[in-house]
């Protein structure tokens, strides 16, 4: 599979498919939510930096081989999310900004319902 190869604002190398088309600059990446056992987290979090090291101990425990579910921000680890009465609930690490929280939580109420 060909790849083509940028660089972020702080450096690091971004992968993407070779033709796949690109959205302007300034769109936010979207609010994605990662189940417990995701792969994204249990086999590339390091290479993609996908989690802050100071979250690791939040996601992960020596105890369990599995992660928390959690819910990327700007493509980061932001928090994590469970369901509560049918409903998910999310938990941010730390306070979002540009009304991250906000968006977050209204995801979680339009996700499919949960028995």
């Amino acid at each position: 599979m060909r790849l083509r190869r940028f660089r972020s604002e702080r450096g690091e190398v971004l992968h993407d498919l070779h033709r796949a088309p690109l959205p302007a600059a300034d769109t936010p990446a979207p609010i994605r939510f990662l189940p417990t056992w995701d792969a994204t987290l249990l086999i590339n979090e390091r290479a993609t930096q996908i989690l802050p090291e100071h979250h690791r101990p939040r996601v992960f425990n020596t105890k369990t081989p599995h992660s928390v579910p959690t819910f990327l921000v700007d493509g980061q680890v932001a928090g994590t999310w469970h369901v509560e009465g049918g409903r998910v609930r999310v938990e941010p690490f730390e306070r979002l900004l540009r009304g991250g929280s906000d968006h977050a939580r209204r995801r979680g109420r339009t996700a499919p319902h949960v028995p």
